[in-house]
């Protein structure tokens, strides 16, 4: 039964919720507003807005790419022209802004532009925009790093412990990078060259071993990062456009396939391997493409037509406890 609805503008931001707020992203008229919205009612509490062109061209593919992320009472944002917003979560006031394309020569990935959400770490705000990720002062928007030379990419950054240290795996256009939390050095890296340049699920960590997966067939690996940079096995059969999986008891979930226009579309449907072997357990494609979380060790996915569905985590086979169509038109949100 839906509570309310309202209309956030164009894109691809997911919900963050924090307490009785919900926060999220849109475009009108290349305009930008953040949003955030009273969780009970739908009512609209605070918004923010400043020009940003996110136009790429391609049919229901405009808009903010990044969710907000929320932390010790900050709003994160990030366009994919570069701006970066740090916003008093009561009010939607501006602590500080910054544009790293402008001011940090960050370039972004081939297409779309700057997809991956920010990361808060400590007092660190890290942010995909560069091969090896960035860093800013979380309290004053300052560079503290910046690794490597090329553009930054469209997958969220992603923390991992190494022994009693705090390390990134940044997934870039061209490859899967290690670096040290603190001073952004690269530890470990392997190329993945995705042949568009578009790696854009987040790494999925499980102690030091990460998975990566893109789209158009490139299929999806996974390495122990403290090891060589051979994969512990790769699989052809978890080739993820944009959408991040799910690990869970041992066991991955997330979509195979591709839904770019025309000739680039796959086959797509959701996909259930062995975290240690890479082995198919069951494939369902009547979901068709979809973006998926998890909830009370169940999963929570959402198609591309606006279908809502939820379902058991097992590896013995798909099965859907319920679904309801929730939104009108295409979905590429999580």
């Amino acid at each position: 039964r839906q509570l309310w609805k309202i209309n956030v503008g164009i894109g691809h931001s997911a919900v963050s919720v924090v307490g009785d707020r919900a926060y999220t992203m849109g475009n009108t008229n290349d305009t930008d507003t953040i949003f955030s919205i009273d969780v009970a009612t739908g009512k609209i509490v605070w918004t923010h807005s400043y020009p940003c062109n996110e136009k790429v061209g391609i049919k229901d593919y405009d808009g903010p790419f990044a969710t907000p992320t929320v932390a010790n009472g900050v709003v994160y944002t990030l366009s994919r022209k570069g701006d970066v917003f740090a916003l008093d979560a009561r009010d939607g006031k501006v602590i500080w802004s910054r544009n790293i394309v402008k001011e940090d020569d960050v370039r972004p990935p081939g297409f779309g532009g700057l997809a991956g959400s920010p990361l808060i770490l400590g007092d660190k705000l890290i942010l995909n925009g560069s091969p090896g990720g960035m860093a800013l002062d979380a309290k004053t928007g300052k560079t503290l790093w910046k690794s490597g030379a090329g553009p930054g990419g469209h997958a969220t950054p992603v923390p991992l412990r190494i022994g009693q240290k705090t390390y990134l795996a940044i997934h870039s256009p061209r490859a899967l990078t290690i670096v040290d939390a603190a001073d952004g050095k690269q530890t470990w890296t392997t190329e993945r060259r995705q042949p568009i340049g578009v790696n854009a699920p987040d790494p999925v960590v499980d102690g030091t071993k990460v998975f990566v997966t893109a789209g158009r067939a490139f299929g999806g690996a996974l390495f122990d990062v403290t090891g060589a940079t051979t994969p512990l096995w790769e699989q052809e059969g978890l080739s993820s456009h944009w959408h991040t999986s799910v690990l869970l008891n041992g066991y991955l979930y997330g979509p195979d396939g591709n839904n770019s226009e025309g000739a680039g579309r796959s086959p797509t449907s959701l996909r259930c391997l062995d975290w240690k072997t890479g082995e198919i357990k069951w494939s369902e494609p009547k979901l068709e493409f979809n973006g998926l979380i998890s909830v009370g060790g169940k999963l929570l996915i959402l198609t591309e037509v606006g279908d809502l569905v939820l379902a058991e985590a097992s590896p013995a086979a798909y099965k859907e406890l319920g679904s309801a169509r929730v939104i009108e038109g295409r979905a590429f949100t999580a």
